[in-house]
Order: C-alpha cells, then structure tokens, then sequence
C-alpha cells in the first residue's frame, strides 16, 4: 500500500571449486525500485483521525438533544391550547367563564412564546456548529479520496461492497424468520378504534331556538359536509302537532349555533318531513315523507326532492319507538350515521315489529343491504348505529337512559346486556344520531338539543 522507496539487496557469491582461492570473485548485484508516487502520507492520516474524533464530539446527543425536548414539548402544549380553545368554544357559558378561560389561554401561549424562543436560540448555535462541521466533512471527505489512491489492491472498495453485501444478507435472514401476525377476528362490535365503553355527561345542553312549545325535533352536524360547510351546524323542528315541520335551520359555526346568530332557514315544499328521525347527510336532508311509507332526500342546495319506498316499513305510528308508558310519536321511520354510511331504522310486519336495519343509496334511497333483528322496536326508546352495528336503548328513569342492545351487521351478533348508562339532561329523548366525524352522539331532548362524547376501548 502506498509508494515505497526501498532498497533491495541481493548478495551473490560464486565459487568454483576449480579455480584457486585467490582466483575467486565475488559478485554483488544491486537493485533500487522507486514508486511513482511517493511515500504514504502517514502524517495526513492521524490528522484525519484527530479531525474525526473532533467532529463525533460535537456532534453528540447533549448538542441537539435539548432542541428535540422542546419541540416534543411545543407541541404537546400546542394540541393542549388547541383542545382548551375548541373546549371553551362548545362551553361557552358566560362572561365569568369567558374571562377564565381567556386568561389560561393567555398564559399558555406566553409559555408557548418562551419555548420558541429558546428553540430558536438553540437552533441558530447548532446551524452554526453544524456550517462548521459540514465545512470540515467536505475536508476530511476530500483528504480520504486522496488517500484512497494509495489502496493499490482495492482493499477500501471491497470492504465495502462487503458491507453492502452483509446488510442485503442479514435483511433477508430477517424476512425470511419473521412470522406473520396472525389475523384475530375481532369482537363483535367493534371499530378499529374499539368497542363502545361509555357515554359521557352531557357535553352541552340548550333550549332550541323556537323555545319549550317544540318537544320533537333533531339537529346536528353533517358527517359528510360540502366544501365550505365543514363547520356547519343544522336544526330541525316537528312544528305541527308533533307530526311534520317544514324548515331546516343551519348556522355556519357552532359559536353561532350556541349564541343564536346568524342562520339561514331552508323550507321543503315538497313532501314535508314527518316526525323527528331525519338528518342531514352529504348537504342533503334525508326523512319520513310526509303521510307515507316512503323516505324522501331533500337537496339543500337545489332545493330538489326524490323519493322512493321503504319496502314493507311500518308508518304513520304503527311501529314508534316507546317508553314503558307512552310513545314516540311518528318514529316509525329513524335515519342514522356511521363510518359506513346512510341507515335507516325501522320495523315491518312480515318481521313482527321488531327491529329493521337497512344501509341506503344515498343518491336513489334504494336499499344496499337489509338485516332483521330479534329486539322490538316498541321496547326501544332510541337507536343509533355505530361502525355497521346499532345501538338501542330504553328508559330506566326521568334521569338515565340506558343502552342496553346492540346488533352487529358484520357477525350477525347480538346482546342484550349491555348497560351502557346516558345521563340525560330531560326526561324524553325523541332522536339520536351518531356522527363519525366527531364521534359525538347529538341527542333532541323535551325541546333541548344535547351532545354526547362516545367513549371507545
């Protein structure tokens, strides 16, 4: 390796035992062989070495790990404020409330402030070590090709399609032993983010906007909203005796939802909206049509209707939902939504009143798949789906509803022994509704509109 300058000396005596001692010559032959490129840089080399072991020195863990910490920190505080403002948002009550919640907003994003600050300072020293360091990489990268010129039997390269070689090896050893995960079949009624636990206390709690005369009606926010009315809120009210309404009121933020601010009313002409069980879906209003056995889909922008028949559906009060003392009245008909899509609830005869569920075409209401249960849905207060399994509950008391059933349309189970308890903020519960996006359960409640954080395993 390298230009060696050496000198080779090579002795050679010749004698012949013919010829007389004194008669003897000796011979010597000299050799010089001289590399074109001169002696290895042994210097160059531990120079090499003393600037690498600088550069791995500073370039430790303790110089940049302190601004890893504070960015980890930044943004644990950051989705902290952020659920605090979207918290005091929905909980607005009150300018003693206001004036809290504002000042621990406030001190919060002083904190956020300070922490910046010290990571730009941390940032702007490190980009100045690191300028340094990379200066001296390109140096020592340049000096190390130099050298590489003095490995005549191409040791350097071999090396490292060795190591090439070794990592491509030892990745497929790995592969090769890795036993696959078995698939578990999972739970009946479970989401990927896992089966339904709990419901919490009521999230928020309000008089509609129409006042105490309107015990039935719904409200919500669209799963599946058009651009421009992502945070767009709707309310819907039973207007004449507890039988139809007629006009969707939507609000473009909940701050204006929860003040009473501005909205726009939107009126269906056509085959108004009978009962309390629609929703909207995909900017259209989906419902019982008015005196039949139909579901109806009111568009909210075109303002245009379609309509087709549930097959075989009870209506016009012959399959409600009910406590043990009274009844829904006009629930026959019940729209829900999951991550799955567009459901609707319902009973038949041919079914014996019990329970129907049904995932819908949005487009032409026809329906997709069809599944009877064995719970009836007189016995059932309310029922909402939750990733292709529906939930029901019934009344325990004026103060807590109970979800005490669940089917599940991917396994076909059922149970009946939940006893999931829903703190109610008023004794009736005329609609329920899931909403995926959210996760939250909007509930309309004796002329209250009320929500409800799901809480999942």
């Amino acid at each position: 390796m390298g230009i060696f300058g050496f000198f080779l000396f090579l002795g050679l005596a010749f004698a012949d035992r013919d010829v007389p001692a004194k008669a003897r010559v000796a011979k010597r032959c000299y050799c010089d062989l001289q590399m074109s490129d001169g002696p290895f840089p042994r210097q160059q080399l531990e120079q090499l070495y003393s600037i690498s072991k600088n550069c791995s020195q500073r370039l430790n863990a303790l110089e940049f790990g302190k601004p890893t910490q504070i960015i980890a920190d930044v943004e644990q505080r950051l989705k902290d404020l952020a659920k605090r403002i979207h918290e005091f948002k929905e909980e607005y009550d009150g300018e003693l409330y206001s004036i809290i919640s504002f000042r621990i907003i406030e001190i919060e994003i002083e904190e956020l402030n300070y922490l910046l600050d010290q990571l730009q300072e941390m940032c702007s020293r490190n980009n100045d070590v690191s300028t340094d360091l990379d200066i001296q990489a390109q140096n020592i990268t340049s000096k190390v090709d130099e050298l590489e010129k003095y490995d005549r039997l191409k040791v350097v390269q071999q090396n490292r399609n060795n190591v090439i070689l070794k990592r491509s090896l030892t990745s497929c050893q790995s592969a090769l032993l890795v036993t696959p995960t078995p698939y578990i079949t999972p739970q009946p009624g479970s989401c990927s983010f896992g089966r339904l636990k709990a419901v919490s206390y009521p999230k928020s709690s309000m008089l509609n906007h129409y006042g105490t005369s309107y015990p039935y009606g719904n409200w919500g926010k669209d799963p599946l909203p058009a651009p421009g009315k992502e945070d767009q809120y709707w309310l819907a009210i039973v207007s004449t005796s507890t039988r139809y309404g007629t006009t969707v009121r939507t609000y473009d933020s909940y701050a204006k939802f929860l003040t009473k601010g501005a909205y726009k009313d939107v009126t269906v002409k056509t085959h108004s909206p009978q009962g309390p069980g629609g929703l909207i879906y995909g900017d259209a209003y989906y419902y019982n049509c008015y005196n039949l056995g139909k579901l109806c889909r009111f568009d909210m922008t075109t303002n245009e209707v379609v309509s087709a028949i549930l097959p075989f559906a009870g209506f016009n009060d012959q399959f409600p939902y009910c406590t043990f003392s009274s009844c829904y009245s006009y629930t026959d008909m019940d729209l829900a939504t999951d991550e799955n899509g567009l459901w609707v609830l319902y009973a038949t005869e041919f079914n014996v009143g019990n329970l129907v569920v049904s995932r819908l075409n949005t487009t032409d209401l026809s329906l997709l798949e069809s599944w009877n249960t064995t719970v009836f849905k007189r016995s059932v207060t309310n029922a909402f789906m939750v990733c292709g399994v529906v939930y029901a509950t019934r009344f325990l008391n004026s103060e807590i509803e109970e979800i005490f059933y669940m089917f599940d349309t991917t396994s076909g189970v059922e149970r009946n022994d939940l006893k999931i308890e829903l703190r109610k903020a008023l004794p009736g519960i005329q609609y329920m509704n899931y909403n995926p996006q959210d996760r939250k359960l909007y509930v309309y409640s004796d002329a209250y509109v009320v929500s409800y954080t799901l809480t999942f395993d």
